[in-house]
């Protein structure tokens, strides 16, 4: 060191004005781990969504197929108790028929204005019972005779595909209107 030399040693200024820039300068203690791979990141958050939504779509289904079976048994339970009330119904039917057999060819001891009346109204009641026996037997035949046509129309489709089904001779009977 020189004594003539009065003058103190500058500090060095520093290289970078803003702090961010010095910061960046400034060496980290810790080791660089690997670098951060974002579309890796990415991918993975997808394929987690993905299975959560697959999960909740899996669970929802099974909700709605037990739902949908059980208003599907609930259907099937009540066309059956319908279907004993008609057989029932069927044979009280016949019971009636035997009744009104006895009753008619019953000889009446003192007749009177009473018995008139009686007979008048089971007539009516019998001619009416026969009127709507005589509907139902009629919509009961269209009924069972369009489930034939309808069994008939997919035999068909079931052994010739397509080109019975698209055919331009059944254009006309498979339009709706």
């Amino acid at each position: 060191m020189d004594p003539f030399q009065t003058t103190k040693k500058k500090k060095s200024s520093p290289k970078q004005q803003n702090f961010l820039e010095a910061f960046k300068d400034v060496p980290s203690d810790t080791p660089k781990s690997e670098s951060f791979d974002f579309e890796n990141f990415l991918a993975q958050q997808e394929a987690k969504i993905r299975n959560q939504e697959r999960t909740r779509f899996d669970s929802i289904r099974r909700e709605e197929q037990i739902i949908f079976s059980r208003e599907q048994n609930q259907v099937k339970t009540q066309i059956e108790s319908i279907q004993i009330q008609i057989k029932e119904l069927a044979k009280d039917q016949v019971g009636l028929m035997e009744e009104i057999d006895i009753t008619a060819f019953q000889a009446v001891v003192s007749p009177g204005k009473y018995h008139q009346n009686f007979f008048e109204r089971l007539l009516h009641l019998i001619k009416l019972a026969r009127k709507k026996v005589a509907e139902s037997k009629t919509w009961l035949q269209m009924h069972n005779h369009r489930g034939q046509c309808k069994s008939a129309y997919w035999q068909g489709v079931k052994k010739s595909g397509t080109s019975f089904m698209l055919s331009a001779d059944r254009t006309v009977s498979t339009q709706s209107g």
